[in-house]
């Protein structure tokens, strides 16, 4: 740093040498305050600099150095017009400046004004000849400009002076091409094979562009040279699949690609895109197993590409294979655990299975990585309350209830499940209290909905609000056994024992004698209205599928319901 700012300040002394050859005290001022300018900018605090150069401008009007500086601060503060102005000024001043001139015309690019871009850069290359980065600037202007004939002739240019250049031939051949001129862009393409007749790289380019003229002759005799060559290399495997791809014969690509996928020379990109593409397009040959398959050879010999494992993981959601797919999801997080979408795919995937002590790893693993993800202590709350660890979940919850940003649906769902481990730590109160909150969010959950009001119904509490809450509930879903159950139980409550057996009655044959509980109901409600032998089956029933009450022994020995 000291070195460069030294050579700075001894480019400045000089031009200010050659510029004040009579005036030794203007020299010196002016020397004094451009040295101090530049050290200014050189520190960083471009605005006092640019105040120190205008003084200098006082001492001097037609300092072409101090334009020059004037531009570059400008120019660091993107204000690309007066940058450009002051450029101007230091080429006017001083026309045939290397650095100047070099200035100026990377500015009217970064401009976009490649006309005069490439007209100083033209310049440039007449004046320093020996400089190739001047041509090659050219170049670049002249193909902004769309001018590819002129770009191809500098190219030529560019060749005669160091020689012949795989780079430039490729790029005369892309242009050519471009321009339809495809006699000529194969001639450089052979040119290039003929300058290294065993690149495998380049005969599949070769072998790409025949077939792409239909020379499929010529096509088939370099896929031949690239076999004979190395049957072995990925990147010809690549090319023969690319031929057997477009002639449709598929069964012959698929055995290529799987030795593609599974090579060294073919870069990981090509081969993500390559199975990306042979996924999601509707007309592809190939099924979802077959690109399971190849996508598992891909994972094998890159075990590390987080982007794979994730999408290995959801070709299995779509063949079915949930736990398989949760797996790779969980492994492409290791890997990668930015994706909060992937987070929580993985753990609706857990909830969804009933895998719920993964679904706990997930969602603590998932807070870890993401703090601020309110979701994440949702499902562990959850978890937590079907664990029966209640008072663990309840400070879960409220941990991730403040993190809520306009979601109401979430938010509800927190305060119903704060709502189940209060009611289990029999803090019935703040339960119901906030049952009723969650409700208010979010009126339309109907398990809410249905839960409180059992709750209700088994603490014979509030009587009413449980029966008109499952009534609302059962107007969505009128063929739910689980609802209509409530609603039993709530009529069992309110001693209409009558009506409560219809009710479960229905629900029994709803659920198909399956559910332990709702066959223990249909047993006390029988047992209410005088059918004793009846109500003795059906708690048998219960006691033999089971999910039941811990008065149901009791209920089978007195041959009675037990309150």
């Amino acid at each position: 740093m000291k070195t460069n700012i030294l050579l700075i300040v001894f480019i400045q002394f000089f031009f200010c040498k050659s510029t004040f050859a009579q005036k030794p005290n203007k020299e010196n001022e002016f020397s004094n305050l451009l040295i101090k300018a530049t050290g200014e900018k050189i520190s960083g605090d471009l605005s006092y600099a640019d105040s120190i150069y205008d003084k200098c401008l006082e001492i001097i009007p037609n300092s072409a150095i101090v334009y020059f500086e004037k531009s570059g601060i400008y120019r660091s503060e993107n204000k690309l017009k007066k940058a450009i102005y002051h450029a101007e000024k230091a080429v006017d001043i001083s026309p045939k400046n290397e650095w100047y001139l070099a200035n100026l015309a990377l500015l009217y690019k970064e401009d976009k004004n490649y006309k005069k871009s490439s007209e100083i850069f033209y310049k440039l290359s007449n004046y320093k000849p020996k400089k190739v980065e001047y041509l090659f600037s050219l170049v670049e202007s002249y193909l902004e400009e769309n001018k590819i004939k002129k770009a191809i002739k500098i190219l030529n240019i560019i060749e005669q002076r160091v020689g012949e250049n795989e780079e430039i031939l490729l790029q005369k051949h892309q242009l050519y091409n471009y321009l339809n001129k495809r006699r000529k862009a194969l001639k450089i393409l052979n040119q290039i094979v003929q300058n290294d007749s065993s690149n495998i790289r380049n005969l599949g380019m070769l072998a790409e562009y025949y077939e792409s003229l239909n020379k499929k002759v010529n096509h088939i005799e370099v896929l031949e040279k690239m076999m004979e060559l190395d049957s072995a290399n990925g990147l010809v495997r690549l090319s023969m699949f690319q031929h057997y791809y477009k002639n449709k014969k598929y069964l012959e690509g698929l055995e290529e690609l799987k030795k593609v996928i599974g090579s060294n020379e073919v870069d990981q990109t090509i081969k993500t895109e390559i199975l990306s593409q042979i996924s999601y397009d509707q007309n592809s040959p190939y099924t979802l197993n077959n690109v399971s398959d190849l996508t598992k050879i891909f994972i094998n010999k890159h075990p590390d590409n987080s982007t794979m494992l994730l999408f290995y993981g959801n070709l299995k959601f779509l063949l079915q294979e949930q736990d398989s797919a949760c797996h790779y999801l969980r492994k492409s997080l290791m890997i990668n655990p930015l994706d909060y979408s992937v987070w929580v795919q993985l753990m609706s995937s857990c909830l969804s299975m009933g895998n719920y002590s993964d679904a706990l790893k997930d969602a603590t693993s998932a807070i870890e990585n993401h703090p601020n993800q309110p979701f994440s202590y949702f499902v562990k709350g959850l978890v937590l309350n079907i664990n029966e660890k209640y008072s663990v979940a309840a400070e879960i919850l409220k941990n991730g209830i403040n993190l809520i940003i306009e979601d109401p649906v979430l938010e509800s769902d927190f305060y119903h499940q704060l709502g189940e481990a209060y009611y289990k730590l029999n803090d019935f109160n703040t339960a119901f209290e906030n049952f009723e909150y969650a409700i208010k969010i979010n009126p339309e959950n109907l398990v809410l909905l249905n839960n409180y009001s059992y709750y209700l119904a088994l603490r014979k509490q509030n009587l009413k609000r449980a029966e008109d809450l499952i009534i609302k509930t059962l107007k969505s879903a009128p063929e739910n056994s689980t609802f209509l159950d409530t609603y039993g139980w709530i009529l069992f409550q309110k001693e209409q024992y009558y009506k409560a057996e219809e009710i479960m009655f229905k629900a029994i044959m709803l659920s198909e004698e399956k559910v332990g509980e709702i066959l223990e109901h249909y047993g006390d409600v029988l047992s209410k209205i005088g059918k004793e032998k009846e109500a003795l089956l059906f708690w048998k029933k219960a006691k033999k599928v089971g999910d039941c009450s811990k008065k149901l022994d009791d209920k089978i020995k007195f041959r009675r319901y037990v309150e």
